[in-house]
């Protein structure tokens, strides 16, 4: 039985109807496609392994499994194995893809880290700009408070003044030092002088 799993083995589907390939007498190896082979890209060079499950090794048994198929009127699954030159192209067209697939990947990642750093410095910018604004709110908080603890020095100034020159109680009525203490000592020398003076005559 043929390795299917190897590299290069290509498998297709037939329909009922003319297969289209044409072999090398006394082997398995393509030297005319038309038809149905064509149209599903077999390539001359490439050697039939398996028809419908069973493997070939001639190309009599080719053609004569072919026609069973074909009889039967239904589809049935052909395997081939493929040239150097189709196996060299399938690998360059391979590398081709998986590049341009690492390209693509490559380029989806480097998009999805430029819109993370957008979001990020978005995200930043708002938490600074409401961080300002509630170190201004605070600030302003603070400052209020401090006006309403801090008095008015130029409503207390003239009052200050107006009770340093008021007198204290009871100094309006006292008189001034020493003039008290000689108006008793005046009258109680006057007060003799009259009682010894001698009546009129």
């Amino acid at each position: 039985m043929a390795d299917i799993t190897m590299p290069g083995i290509c498998k297709l589907e037939f329909a009922m109807g003319a297969h289209g390939m044409k072999f090398k007498a006394g082997t398995t190896e393509i030297e005319g496609v038309t038809c149905q082979a064509r149209l599903l890209g077999v390539k001359e060079g490439w050697n039939i392994s398996m028809v419908n499950g069973v493997a070939i090794t001639e190309s009599y048994q080719a053609e004569s499994e072919l026609l069973k198929c074909k009889k039967a009127g239904y589809k049935y699954v052909v395997y081939f194995r493929k040239d150097e030159a189709s196996i060299r192209a399938d690998n360059a067209k391979a590398e081709a893809e998986r590049a341009k697939r690492l390209k693509a990947q490559e380029e989806a990642r480097r998009e999805q880290e430029k819109q993370r750093k957008i979001i990020e410095e978005a995200e930043g910018k708002r938490a600074e700009e409401l961080a300002a604004k509630k170190q201004e709110y605070w600030d302003r908080q603070n400052a209020g408070g401090v006006a309403a603890d801090v008095p008015d020095q130029t409503e207390e100034a003239p009052a200050a003044a107006l009770a340093g020159d008021a007198p204290a109680a009871g100094e309006a009525d006292a008189p001034p030092a020493g003039e008290g203490a000689e108006a008793p000592a005046e009258a109680a020398e006057a007060a003799p002088a009259e009682e010894a003076a001698p009546p009129a005559a």
